[in-house]
């Protein structure tokens, strides 16, 4: 597999940056030493993921607070990209918004990956990122995404809904001074990815599969190119998110004239 350069949008650093703004913490010094672009509150870049985690990690020492639980209470889906905002307030359901996002997110960071799994009978909406969890900043972009997607969630389940249970990958000793509206919320950390409780219908299919019939394999390509960072990405777990079996995808793959071992090895 190719070693890529992890990068993410700005956008995704506005709310942020709002926030230095709003709190009057002068961040602009600490961006400039971090290389990013002057007019980064106006222009549309795509910036090193491992610098905005840097910076962030740098913001939160001299903050001395927990700006990735502060930043992400304020998170709207409009304020980290209005067109994701109208992509998703267009959805009729939460189950359509999660397949238009499960699209779109590349088009806002090439290392981040949001999949729907059930999990003992239960669905999640669940999120990772390429970095480990003992990477600096790490936790502040868990946040901010576990934050994001509870903002989306609440389009369609409305704006006090409170998940039942929260997947989060890093350290509990991370996690001080939870917001209040947490409190009948189960917390796990230590987990291998990030996710959200959420209500979806038992037969909810990962991948609207009737939607991509007629092109089947360029979506198939799509799927693995986007989750082959998964460390645990193999035929198996594609079969089942794709609602199919490992049998049925290996023999569409052979008509193809490929693999999968050759899709992902070159993903």
């Amino acid at each position: 597999m190719p070693n890529l350069v992890n990068i993410t949008k700005s956008n995704n650093l506005l709310p942020f940056l709002h926030y230095f703004d709003s709190q009057g913490m002068p961040w602009k010094e600490v961006a400039e030493q971090h290389h990013f672009p002057d007019d980064i509150l106006k222009g549309e870049y795509w910036l090193p993921a491992h610098q905005v985690m840097s910076f962030l990690s740098t913001m939160m020492r001299t903050a001395k607070q927990n700006i990735g639980l502060n930043v992400g209470r304020l998170i709207t889906v409009d304020q980290i990209s209005p067109d994701l905002a109208l992509e998703m307030r267009q959805s009729q359901n939460l189950e359509q918004a999660i397949h238009r996002l499960i699209e779109l997110i590349p088009t806002l960071s090439n290392h981040i990956v949001i999949w729907p799994e059930k999990i003992a009978g239960k669905w999640f909406l669940c999120h990772r990122g390429a970095y480990h969890p003992s990477m600096a900043g790490y936790d502040l972009a868990e946040w901010f995404r576990t934050f994001a997607l509870l903002s989306l969630c609440r389009l369609f389940l409305g704006e006090k809904w409170q998940p039942s249970s929260v997947y989060m990958s890093f350290s509990r000793h991370l996690a001080t001074n939870l917001p209040a509206s947490f409190a009948a919320t189960r917390f796990l950390y230590g987990q291998s990815f990030a996710g959200l409780e959420i209500p979806l219908m038992d037969d909810f299919e990962p991948v609207a599969m009737n939607e991509i019939a007629g092109n089947w394999y360029s979506a198939m390509q799509a799927l693995i190119n986007t989750y082959a960072i998964l460390p645990w990405f193999n035929l198996d777990w594609l079969a089942h998110f794709a609602s199919s079996s490992a049998r049925t995808l290996q023999r569409r793959f052979t008509q193809q004239g490929t693999s999968f071992r050759q899709l992902r090895d070159h993903a």
